[in-house]
């Protein structure tokens, strides 16, 4: 079987970037395709090729590991019925870590179900993976990315040489969040500040207060340009679901 070979088809102006200062006035960059755009490339340069969850022994899309935590199996088929292999993809929280069958919800579900759309893009197509193994992606596309194909193995290829990056542990601030991640928890702080408006300034303050001792917060836009660390993001969700609970058991 062979199947579309998508390396090399994103190019620059695909790649959405985020620049963001520093508290000591340096700067650096995160970079993410999203998955809409996976999905329109996919249906333009692959069409017929689609995306799969495969049914689990319970009758739903997750599987069960050892340990009770969920995953799910993904392929992909092409348009004249072909199968590709499945990618397992685990369902995550916003730390990365897996999560207990019962406990995943809806959104938990929607959320893991496009991370794994990308991933298995690239597991499948090589689709984007310029942005897993941080290549550098080009100006244009390659010519030849999609009117070729390629067997289910790939013969391994030297990757280009890049300039480093940013690490990925900050050694004032933990480790980085990724644009994924980020949007989970900033979906938190929305659904807290659409219950209690009241509590949304309080909110920055408190979280200001612990990272950023001495300033005075800048409300605009204070999420997407402040919270970029795990540590920072964990203390934001306790700080969240503690407020939550008190203001619930208050007696009005």
């Amino acid at each position: 079987m062979t199947i579309p070979d998508l390396s090399g088809l994103i190019t620059k102006d695909d790649v959405n970037h985020i620049r963001v200062k520093t508290q000591k006035g340096g700067s650096y960059e995160i970079d993410y395709i999203s998955w809409a755009k996976t999905s329109q490339l996919l249906k333009q340069h692959a069409p017929g090729w689609e995306f799969h969850l495969r049914q689990s022994n319970s009758d739903n899309w997750i599987w069960a590991s050892p340990d009770g935590t969920g995953f799910y199996m993904c392929y992909f088929t092409g348009p004249e019925k072909q199968q590709t292999a499945d990618f397992l993809y685990p369902i995550m929280d916003h730390r990365n870590n897996p999560v207990k069958i019962e406990n995943i919800h809806a959104r938990l579900q929607s959320d893991n179900h496009r991370r794994a759309y990308c991933a298995c893009s690239c597991f499948t197509f090589g689709f984007a993976h310029e942005m897993w193994t941080q290549e550098e992606v080009q100006d244009t596309a390659l010519k030849n990315a999609v009117t070729n194909t390629q067997p289910l193995q790939k013969p391994k290829r030297e990757a280009p040489k890049t300039p480093p990056r940013e690490p990925d542990i900050h050694k004032g601030f933990g480790e980085r969040l990724d644009q994924s991640e980020k949007g989970t928890f900033i979906a938190l702080v929305i659904a807290f500040d659409k219950e209690h408006a009241d509590w949304s300034k309080w909110l920055i303050e408190t979280f200001h207060a612990k990272f950023f001792p001495g300033t005075k917060p800048n409300f605009e836009k204070y999420w997407s340009t402040n919270l970029l660390f795990k540590p920072g993001a964990e203390f934001l969700a306790d700080l969240i679901d503690k407020k939550t609970q008190e203001l619930k058991a208050m007696p009005f």
